[in-house]
């Protein structure tokens, strides 16, 4: 697929501006995109976690952020798409667009939402969760996290007690328990509370900075263990 970097960008191409921009944006476009290879083993990552809620899987690092090296795996065309970015990180959302095409959406219509910034409790229960008739039009959150580990097992690095979560329902025999640094325990509670309805929800990824992910099914079970992050 050919991309005109130079379409989005104000500045005429000639320009030394110009060519800095498309420059830019091209190294952030090259950034979140993975190798075949990366984005085969990436999506067996996911699709583990997805199917044993609590169980850590990895996916690979590049350029940028690891929740957008996922987001690009996923991402197409037919998949529209809003980014969440803190101020002055919009270049990875229009890395995300140009590397994909997937169109750019509103977060209560998005099919896909990458939140690279925490969402608050509010975003996430205005995601769409679709339909006991259609379920398969919930929102896919890919959620960036500072860190990610079975509980009792600390990250070196990671701060805050974070959120201890444990998970139950299909695909886990038992309970598993993870704790989650980089999201308020309300954000779990909105989400809970999204998933209630099953089979209507949202789907989650967790995805750390060191590239550990862990999967949240809408039909997993969260029971939220402590208190504030």
């Amino acid at each position: 697929m050919t991309t005109d970097l130079t379409a989005v960008h104000p500045a005429a191409p000639g320009s030394a501006a110009g060519v800095a921009a498309v420059r830019g944006i091209g190294a952030h476009v090259r950034a979140v995109t993975p190798t075949a290879a990366q984005a085969q083993a990436d999506f067996r990552a996911l699709l583990n976690v997805l199917a044993r809620p609590g169980v850590l899987d990895a996916v690979g690092r590049s350029g940028g952020p690891p929740a957008l090296a996922v987001a690009a795996g996923l991402a197409d065309v037919e998949v529209p798409t809003a980014v969440l970015t803190a101020p002055g990180e919009e270049h990875w959302a229009e890395a995300l667009h140009l590397a994909t095409s997937a169109p750019p959406a509103a977060q209560d219509t998005a099919r896909m939402v990458v939140a690279l910034r925490p969402p608050t409790a509010a975003e996430i229960a205005g995601l769409t969760r679709g339909d006991v008739m259609h379920p398969e039009h919930g929102t896919r959150l890919v959620a960036a996290v500072t860190a990610v580990e079975r509980a009792g097992q600390p990250v070196p690095g990671a701060e805050g007690p974070g959120v201890v979560l444990a998970l139950s329902g299909p695909g886990v025999p038992g309970t598993r328990r993870i704790r989650v640094t980089g999201l308020p325990r309300a954000v779990f509670e909105a989400l809970a509370e999204a998933n209630a309805d099953f089979p209507a929800g949202v789907d989650v990824f967790l995805v750390a900075q060191d590239g550990t992910v862990a999967g949240l099914p809408r039909s997993t079970r969260i029971e939220i263990e402590n208190g504030d992050v």
